[in-house]
């Protein structure tokens, strides 16, 4: 009798633990569906992202690094952080030495054998011409051999224009040219077992960067000390479109380019057809820039919501995309619309009332685009040297979520090869089941300030997102713009956002490291 009674107590102690337990659960789910609900409430009928867009493309326009432009953006996106209740709102600098660039006129037109207004744009950190000069073109296909080069052009090429690069080869649009990932795409993602794009080490990959940037210096300065007026690039682009970067010469000591341009590539090809017939075209052109040092322009800009939970709310949940942008456009869509989701995420859980246990910090960066200057700048800052160990205070940043993959909608994750957070992140993305799948991959997305702090052992990731026309019509393009933004991608993006990081904010345990101590 006496065994049975002690089996009959164990019994009622199990049940009453499952029970507990069974109704912690469903209390909890309880509370991440009223979290949810309010999230969705707000993101979709109280949204500013479209209006924020607009704001910060169209009133401050391109932001390149360095630029005057770039801080006036800065100092209205501080404001709009504070507005939205963000906390510990601030600069950093991240570089002394990186100029400022500003066109403030210039034209091309083909004068001989007939006239043709060439649609050009001219690259970053290049000189201006003096006044309006006028030159012959001449078509030289490639740089690759400079001997030759030297040998074929010195002494003849004064007061010449060269045009640089073969006639362009079209090939036909692609179709559709906005596109959106299908299941069965997003599902191959998901089935993979090993990385197909591999990464380089941080260090490595900044140096090849460098390298391939500045492989025309020898070129530019054979042709500045040549007396060549200007020298005209086609674009990669088809259908009229150009793709307009900078020469990557933006530091002080940097020597500065001659008047560089990219030009429409069907013009390129007309030149060069020109030329090869006998006719040689004869171009007029003018190009007046600034170029100026005012290493203040050069800020990542910062802010945060505050845990409440005091024991978890020294650890971070870090997220950020890039705020500089080239010149051609306004920046919309490369990279300020995504800024605005994410700070368009952080309004909705404020606007919610919703308080994550762990601090969430919100990073604009300045000079992605030469080679993660901000985000390295920070991280070097915080968490150490890029050739030393990840520091104490590393440890302390759960996970870093970036944005930066064209404009379309977030369909998932990249892992980054962490098989560790899989788990964590299909949990939190099953909270949308009954609306939509999102997907884990274990595939790599680089070429974004992300890899700067995987470089630390950080749990670092990015979004997968539709492509859209992305990559054909507005990536470093005159057309990134926000007509090239879509307010439901963005909205949706937003809500999805704010729940992933309040759930990675409010977890017991930080998101595993890829590589274990």
């Amino acid at each position: 009798m006496k065994e049975k009674g002690e089996l009959k107590m164990k019994i009622l102690l199990f049940t009453a633990i499952f029970i507990c337990f069974s109704i912690n659960i469903y209390a909890q789910a309880k509370t991440n569906d009223s979290i949810l609900t309010k999230i969705k409430d707000v993101g979709n009928h109280q949204s500013q992202v479209k209006m924020l867009t607009y704001e910060l493309s169209d009133v401050y326009g391109q932001r390149l690094t360095g630029s005057r432009e770039y801080l006036a953006a800065a100092k209205w996106a501080s404001i709009k952080m504070k507005e939205v209740g963000l906390t510990n709102v601030h600069f950093e600098n991240y570089c002394t030495n990186c100029l400022g660039w500003n066109v403030k006129s210039f034209n091309v037109e083909m004068q001989s054998p007939n006239y043709m207004h060439i649609t050009a744009y001219p690259l970053a950190w290049t000189k201006g011409t003096n006044g309006t000069v006028e030159g012959d073109v001449i078509n030289i296909d490639s740089f690759s051999d400079m001997d030759s080069i030297k040998h074929r052009y010195a002494g003849i090429l004064r007061n010449k224009i060269i045009l640089l690069g073969k006639e362009p080869v079209f090939n036909p649009m692609p179709d559709p040219i906005s596109k959106r990932y299908s299941t069965k795409e997003l599902e191959n993602m998901q089935q993979l077992l090993i990385a197909e794009n591999q990464t380089k080490p941080l260090p490595e990959a900044i140096e090849a960067f460098r390298n391939e940037y500045s492989k025309d210096s020898t070129f530019l300065r054979f042709a500045e000390d040549e007396g060549v007026l200007a020298v005209f690039k086609p674009s990669a682009s088809a259908a009229g479109l150009m793709k307009v970067g900078g020469t990557y010469y933006y530091k002080d000591n940097d020597f500065k380019p001659l008047p560089y341009f990219i030009i429409m590539p069907e013009h390129a090809g007309r030149l060069i057809r020109l030329i090869n017939q006998g006719k040689v075209p004869k171009v007029k052109l003018n190009l007046e820039t600034i170029i100026y040092n005012e290493p203040d322009n050069n800020v990542n800009i910062i802010g945060e919501i505050k845990g409440c939970d005091p024991k978890l709310n020294s650890e971070v949940i870090m997220i950020g995309a890039h705020f500089d942008s080239w010149h051609s456009g306004t920046g919309a869509t490369d990279n300020g619309g995504n800024c605005m989701v994410l700070l368009e995420a952080l309004r909705i859980l404020k606007k919610s009332g919703i308080v994550p246990k762990r601090t969430i910090r919100l990073a604009f960066w300045g000079g992605e685009e030469q080679d993660f200057n901000g985000s390295v700048a920070y991280a070097t800052k915080q968490c150490g040297k890029l050739d030393s160990k990840p520091n104490r205070e590393s440890e302390k940043v759960s996970a870093y979520l970036n944005l930066d993959d064209g404009i379309g909608a977030i369909r998932g994750i990249y892992l980054q090869e962490n098989v560790f957070a899989r788990p964590v992140f299909e949990e939190i993305f099953g909270a949308f089941s009954a609306d939509e799948k999102y997907y884990t991959t274990i595939e790599n997305n680089t070429d974004t300030d992300h890899e700067t702090f995987n470089h630390y052992n950080i749990p670092s990731f990015a979004f997968i997102q539709d492509p859209l026309d992305y990559s054909i019509l507005s990536h470093h393009k005159m057309l990134d713009l926000p007509e090239y933004t879509l307010e439901s991608d963005m909205k949706k993006n937003a809500i999805f956002l704010a729940w992933t990081i309040y759930s990675l904010a409010s977890k017991d345990e930080m998101v595993p490291r890829k590589i274990k101590k």
